[in-house]
C-alpha cells in the first residue's frame, strides 16, 4: 500500500517537473528519471534530489516531443516509451548524491518497487520542526541562515526560542521543500516571496503562511502556523464586560466600521475572526478580502489578494459592492484608495470590518487623516476602534506574589472599577499587587499562554470638530473624558489580578518601567 507522504512527494515532483518544462517518467528503487528538451539548471536538480531522496536521471529529448506530451498533460510516461531509440535524443545521468546525504539519508526504506516509503531528512526534518512547533504552541517558526548552516526558532507566548541546528548538508534542501510545500519559486532566491500551504497533523488543521527573505548568507524563511479549527468566540476574547458589550452593540448596527489596531502579533486577526464568527447567519450575506485568506470559514466569502494579476484589496472591494453584501471584511487598509472605499461602503448600508497597524486608538485617527479621510467622514463612519495587545500569562501553578506592593506614579485612564483606586488617586501615585514569574515542570519560564489587553474608543459627535481641527490635545481631553481605560491601565488590571506581571506589562505598552 502506497502511503500518503508518498502521494504527496510524487504529486510535488509532477507539479515541478511542469514548472520547469520536463517531463516526469519513472521512480524506482534508487534512481528518478525525467526527461527535458536540455540540461536543466542546478535548482531544479537539486530540489528533485531533496524532494525524492533518489538520484535524478535526466533523458534529453526534442523540444517538440516534450510539448507534445505536455500538452497531453500525461506526466507519467510508460517505460517503454521512454527509451531513447533517436539519434537527437541522449541520456545521461546527473552525478551520485555526495557521500555526506547518503550518509544522513539512511532513513529511505523501500519494500518493493509498488510499494515504498520515502522520508528523506529534509521532509522529515520539516514535518517534525512543525509538529513540535504545534505541540509547543508556538505561532512562528524561524528558519534562519547563518555561516554554519540553518538555525531553527519558534516564538512561544511572544517570546523566541531556539529548537535545533541542522547538518550544512541540508542548507539547500530546506528552502527548497517549504518553496514546494507553499507552491513558490524555487529558483528565485533574489526576492521575497510570501504563499501559504494547509497542514494536517491528524487532529487539527492549520493554515500556515510563509515568507522568505534574501539575507547575507541564504534565505530566511518564517512560517506563521494558524489554526483553523479552533477559533474563539467573543466571550472568550478576554474583554470586560462593559467592552463586550459596546463590541456586541456595534457588531449589530446596519452600517459603519468598526477598526481593529495594534502591530503585528498582537491578535487582530483573531478578533475580526471572532467578530465575523458571531456575525455568520444564514440571513447575512458577509464578503471579505484577505492577504491572504488566513482561516477558512464556513459561510463566509473570502476572496484572496493576488498582486502578480492586478487583484488588490481596492479592486476587490469594488467588485464586492456589486455581491448585494451585508457585512464586508477588510483585511487591512493600507493605502488611501482602500480606505476610501471602505468609508464610503460604511456609509451605503454596509458594516464594515477592517484593520489597521497604528498604536493607540487616538494615533488611529490621525493615521486616517493621513490617508486623506476627513474628520467629517471619519466621525460618519467609524463606530468603534479598538487597540489592543498580547500579553504573556502567569503560570497558575509557580506564580507567587510579592509582600511589597509597587507603586504606580501618576497614570491616567483608570476607573474605580479597574484597579480598586479612587477617582482621586487617579493622578497621584498608588500601589498595587505584584506578582512574580517563577518557573516549573508546566511552563519552563514562569509564563504560560497570552491574553490581550485592550483600548476602546467609541466615535461620538464631539470628536468631529477636534478631528476637523486635527487637534492631539483636543482628542485627548475627549478621550480622558470618556473615562476610557487604556493599555496601559488595562494591563495593570491584569497585573493587581496575578494574571500577568508589570514587567510584562510595561515592556508591551511600552511605558517607562518605575
Amino acid at each position: 500500500m502506497i502511503n500518503k507522504e508518498h502521494l504527496l512527494m510524487e504529486k510535488e515532483i509532477k507539479e515541478l517537473c511542469q514548472q520547469h518544462q520536463a517531463i516526469f517518467i519513472k521512480k524506482d528503487f534508487h534512481i528518478l528519471t525525467i526527461a527535458c528538451s536540455k540540461s536543466p539548471n542546478e535548482d531544479f536538480i537539486s530540489a528533485l534530489r531533496f524532494i525524492s531522496g533518489l538520484i535524478v536521471n535526466v533523458d534529453i529529448w526534442p523540444q517538440a516531443k516534450i510539448e507534445s506530451m505536455l500538452t497531453e498533460k500525461n506526466s507519467l510516461i510508460p517505460e517503454r516509451n521512454y527509451c531513447s531509440e533517436n539519434n537527437e535524443e541522449e541520456s545521461y545521468c546527473i552525478e551520485r548524491l555526495d557521500s555526506n546525504y547518503v550518509h544522513y539519508n539512511d532513513t529511505i526504506k523501500t519494500n518493493n518497487l509498488h510499494d515504498e516509503e520515502i522520508d528523506t531528512p529534509v521532509i522529515q526534518l520539516i514535518n517534525q520542526t512543525i509538529l513540535t512547533s504545534i505541540q509547543k504552541r508556538a505561532s512562528d517558526i524561524h528558519f534562519e541562515p547563518s555561516q554554519r548552516g540553518y538555525q531553527i526558532r519558534i516564538r512561544v507566548d511572544g517570546t523566541l526560542h531556539t529548537m535545533q541546528t541542522p547538518p550544512p548538508q541540508m542548507n539547500t534542501g530546506i528552502p527548497a521543500r517549504l518553496k514546494i510545500m507553499a507552491k513558490l519559486n524555487i529558483a528565485e532566491k533574489r526576492q521575497p516571496q510570501d504563499g501559504q500551504f494547509d497542514w494536517n497533523d491528524n487532529k487539527n488543521s492549520y493554515a500556515i503562511r510563509i515568507s522568505t527573505l534574501p539575507t547575507l548568507h541564504g534565505e530566511k524563511i518564517v512560517l506563521r502556523i494558524l489554526n483553523t479549527i479552533h477559533q474563539l468566540s467573543l466571550e472568550q476574547l478576554g474583554l470586560p464586560e462593559p467592552q463586550l458589550h459596546l463590541l456586541k452593540q456595534k457588531l449589530h448596527l446596519p452600517q459603519g466600521m468598526i477598526l481593529v489596531t495594534g502591530p503585528t502579533g498582537s491578535g487582530k486577526t483573531v478578533t475580526l475572526y471572532s467578530c465575523l464568527q458571531y456575525l455568520n447567519q444564514t440571513k447575512k450575506n458577509i464578503c471579505s478580502v484577505e492577504d491572504p485568506v488566513e482561516i477558512p470559514l464556513n459561510g463566509i466569502n473570502q476572496t484572496p489578494v493576488n498582486n502578480k494579476i492586478g487583484l488588490d484589496f481596492a479592486k476587490i472591494l469594488r467588485a464586492l459592492l456589486r455581491q448585494d453584501p451585508d457585512i464586508i471584511m477588510v483585511g487591512e487598509i493600507r493605502d488611501n484608495e482602500t480606505a476610501e472605499i471602505s468609508m464610503k461602503a460604511a456609509q451605503t448600508g454596509h458594516l464594515v470590518l477592517s484593520t489597521l497597524h497604528t498604536n493607540s486608538t487616538l494615533d488611529t485617527l490621525s493615521r486616517l487623516h493621513n490617508l486623506g479621510i476627513s474628520g467629517y467622514t471619519t466621525t460618519s463612519c467609524v463606530k468603534l476602534i479598538i487597540a489592543q495587545r498580547l500579553v504573556r500569562k502567569l503560570c497558575p501553578h509557580c506564580r507567587q506574589q510579592d509582600s511589597i506592593p509597587t507603586v504606580i506614579p501618576n497614570i491616567t485612564g483608570s476607573t474605580e472599577e479597574s484597579i480598586s483606586v479612587t477617582p482621586d488617586s487617579i493622578k497621584q501615585s498608588f500601589s498595587i499587587k505584584k506578582w512574580n514569574a517563577v518557573g516549573c515542570d508546566h511552563c519552563f519560564s514562569g509564563y504560560y499562554g497570552r491574553t490581550a489587553i485592550y483600548e476602546f474608543l467609541e466615535i461620538k459627535p464631539e470628536l468631529q470638530q477636534a478631528l476637523s481641527e486635527c487637534s492631539n490635545a483636543s482628542l485627548s481631553h475627549l478621550f480622558a473624558s470618556q473615562q476610557n481605560a487604556t493599555l496601559f491601565s488595562a494591563g495593570l488590571t491584569l497585573a493587581e489580578k496575578g494574571i500577568t506581571t508589570l514587567e510584562e506589562i510595561y515592556q508591551i505598552t511600552g511605558h517607562e518601567t518605575v
